[in-house]
């Protein structure tokens, strides 16, 4: 079953349907679809990163592409268009929800053994929020419109961030190269969009 490929436009930023001929947004042309690499080439690939959820990021020639789930269409770069690129880093304040509940219901609860597993949930969901990280890849088209791919949650250490942070330093050198303004932050709130 073929998956929809969406390709950015050059001058505004927004993802269209690949082969549209014009961006619906401002009308400039869009580019080509990709096409598959000849057999047995992958030297133009600089980057391939599979992450948590069927999530998918690959460089290749003068293109990105993110894959934002197993089964969701690939989003499309094409890097001559790109004016900033960064990466942002972040807890996962999300499992702190787990810790706002057990602490709302502990002073309904009167039995012990209920306040101790409250007790140690609310101990969990801090715990979670220390141990990972949840990146998001923000990307400025020359068009200055702002595009987040988010990559998903990972373990502080693990063997997954790892790779992670060797795709982002390889990915970051090559568009460097061309002229791309690269950093990487901290943030301390607000949720990523896909």
């Amino acid at each position: 079953m073929p998956t929809e490929v969406l390709v950015m436009c050059t001058r505004c930023g927004r993802p269209q349907r690949a082969g549209a001929g014009r961006c619906a947004a401002c009308g400039a042309g869009l580019p080509d679809a990709p096409l598959p690499p000849p057999a047995g080439s992958s030297s133009s690939r600089f980057l391939s990163l599979e992450l948590a959820d069927g999530r998918v990021l690959v460089g290749e020639g003068n293109r990105l592409s993110f894959r934002p789930g197993a089964s969701a269409t690939p989003f499309l770069l094409e890097l001559p268009g790109l004016r900033r690129l960064s990466l942002v880093h972040r807890p996962r304040y999300e499992s702190l929800l787990l810790t706002a509940l057990a602490l709302g219901l502990l002073p309904f609860v009167n039995l012990a053994v209920a306040r101790w597993g409250l007790g140690l949930m609310a101990l969990l969901g801090v715990a979670l929020v220390l141990s990972g990280r949840r990146y998001t890849l923000v990307l400025e088209s020359s068009g200055h419109v702002e595009t987040r791919w988010d990559l998903g949650a990972v373990q502080r250490g693990s063997g997954l961030e790892g790779r992670l942070r060797a795709a982002w330093s390889t990915l970051a050198d090559v568009v460097r190269a061309r002229g791309v303004e690269v950093s990487e932050s901290f943030s301390r709130g607000g949720s990523p969009r896909a």
